[in-house]
């Protein structure tokens, strides 16, 4: 076999591999589980779990390879790539996913009524919550303990629908950001929460939507 012939069918080859190099990423990309996202964790933590509640309709906590998702209130279901309550609790409705000490959130929260995310997660009367409290883009982080809301500070100055919310926990400090405001507070006696996820609350709680929510805890 010549020089020129052993160059041609080396190019080939090499050819070849590149070709099917290619076509396994294109379909590992197209084909690839959407629920990992591109969010990341804040600095200083580690992503937990992420949901873009991209399958199949049904329960919150239903479907392949799905978060671990709790509803702790009301009842929760997937439809059209979002979460909402399907079936409302009295006074306010919770899911949540055990992330470790120090739970955080980030999510995508669409509504104008009291939508919102909780974080440091114990139990019913003692967690954190970030929420929207009035159709003008105000929105409260409260410290909810032994069942009585104190507020701790309020974000506010947009009238969007859809905003990011997320709450981050690296106690004391707690940072909660709306958008591209952001505001943190230090809180002494902090609890040790163990679970972050959804909160929406009367009046109207079907009226929320969550999407690409991202559950970290700090490293």
């Amino acid at each position: 076999m010549s020089e020129n012939v052993k160059q041609r069918e080396w190019v080939r080859l090499v050819a070849g591999v590149v070709f099917v190099v290619v076509i396994i990423g294109a379909f590992t990309f197209l084909f690839r589980d959407r629920s990992q996202g591109t969010a990341t964790a804040p600095p200083g933590s580690s992503v937990v779990a992420k949901d873009l509640f991209g399958r199949a309709s049904g329960s919150l906590e239903s479907g392949k390879k799905t978060t671990n998702w709790k509803s702790v209130r009301g009842g929760w279901r997937i439809a059209a790539g979002a979460a909402f309550v399907s079936e409302p609790a009295q006074f306010f409705n919770v899911a949540v996913v055990d992330a470790g000490l120090n739970a955080s959130i980030n999510a995508s929260v669409s509504g104008r009524g009291y939508c919102g995310v909780v974080a440091n997660y114990v139990d019913q009367n003692n967690y954190l919550s970030l929420v929207r409290v009035e159709p003008y883009g105000v929105w409260n982080l409260e410290l909810h303990r032994n069942g009585t809301a104190q507020l701790m500070a309020t974000i506010g100055g947009t009238k969007s629908v859809m905003l990011k919310a997320s709450i981050a926990v690296e106690a004391p400090i707690v940072t909660a950001t709306v958008g591209d405001q952001h505001v943190s507070v230090s809180i002494s006696d902090l609890a040790p929460g163990r679970s972050a996820g959804l909160y929406a609350a009367d009046p109207n709680p079907s009226e929320c939507a969550f999407d690409d929510v991202v559950i970290s805890r700090p490293n």
